[in-house]
């Protein structure tokens, strides 16, 4: 099951089509263009994998809650990192 945060961060890329991609997720069908970055339920921690992966029984099987949607690899990661920053200065 996916949930996603009320700020959700979308990338330029992808604000055009933010809704479909929302849409898709709630209907349980998967974006494979698309990286995720989700919140580990064990960590509390910002991750990301590609939405090609969401069918794997390692992801199917949790509750996951989406922070952003990325068209490309580099903006994932460059969230990751903004977010790391902003927790080491908590």
């Amino acid at each position: 099951m996916y949930t996603f945060d009320p700020g959700l961060f979308v990338s330029k890329g992808l604000k055009k089509n933010k809704m479909k991609l929302c849409e898709s997720f709630m209907q349980g069908r998967v974006v494979p263009d698309v990286f995720v970055i989700y919140r580990n339920e064990n960590t509390g921690r910002a991750e990301f994998t590609s939405g090609k992966y969401l069918k794997q029984r390692y992801y199917a099987d949790k509750d996951m809650h989406i922070l952003g949607l990325t068209e490309d690899y580099e903006t994932a990661l460059h969230y990751l990192a903004l977010s790391a920053a902003e927790s080491v200065g908590e």
